[in-house]
């Protein structure tokens, strides 16, 4: 298990990098922001305490969410195997990194969780219009275009990631996009998931399974449960 440890911190990292900002992505972004601070009227944005309350106050597939402390993870041996591990294509290690930073990074408040269970993830990012969180939710597509496939090498152990979209419906979401990916390591599949990222208002929900659940539905219906909190928060 402790080999695989970088494959399931990237795919953390990729799932949240739908949250984040990403070099001209961000500062396109950043400039629709001040368009659309110029036209309508600012949004609510929820602040760090909010998250950690829908986080925490929302159940879904039958699972209780914590929140996670992202920074605290960058001390974690899966972040620093990720650190240490050699990528190709190399820019896919970037995206990764970026995302672990993401509440750094970006001019929006970002939180994660995981499952009592610890076999799905949630990322919540609150951003301060409708324009920016669409901008970031186009970066879930562009990750999967850039690391469609991706190979890891870290702790003598040689892995292989394929990405590739799939159409996702999350009730009560303006948009989604989903993202499938494939783990391989010796030949053998270590793990599938699949990352949902809706947006609802100018906030982000990004849901994924960080181990096979066996229900196909439970990632969806995770966004779908942090979508209706989102909006009842808001």
């Amino acid at each position: 298990m402790k080999r695989v440890l970088p494959a399931i911190a990237l795919i953390a990292g990729l799932a949240l990098t739908g949250c984040s900002g990403s070099g001209p992505a961000k500062e396109e972004a950043a400039g629709e922001q001040k368009s659309a601070a110029a036209e309508t009227p600012e949004a609510k944005q929820l602040d760090e305490a909010q998250l950690k309350k829908i986080i925490e106050s929302t159940n879904a597939g039958g699972q209780s969410f914590k929140s996670v402390d992202i920074g605290d993870a960058s001390g974690s041996e899966a972040i620093k195997a990720l650190e240490s591990a050699e990528y190709e294509p190399a820019e896919c290690k970037d995206l990764a990194m970026s995302a672990l930073n993401a509440s750094e990074s970006s001019n929006g408040t970002t939180l994660a969780g995981a499952s009592a269970d610890n076999t799905l993830s949630v990322a919540l990012m609150s951003l301060a219009d409708e324009d920016a969180a669409g901008s970031q939710l186009k970066n879930s597509t562009k990750i999967a275009e850039k690391c469609s496939d991706v190979t890891i090498k870290s702790q003598g152990i040689e892995m292989n990631m394929s990405y590739e979209t799939f159409d996702a419906t999350v009730d009560g979401a303006d948009e989604t996009v989903g993202v499938r990916a494939n783990i391989e390591a010796g030949g053998q599949t270590v793990l599938n998931t699949d990352t949902v990222t809706s947006r609802v208002g100018n906030n982000i929900v990004t849901a994924a399974n960080i181990a096979d659940t066996g229900d196909e539905n439970i990632v969806p219906d995770t966004a779908a449960a942090f979508v209706d909190a989102i909006k009842n928060a808001g």
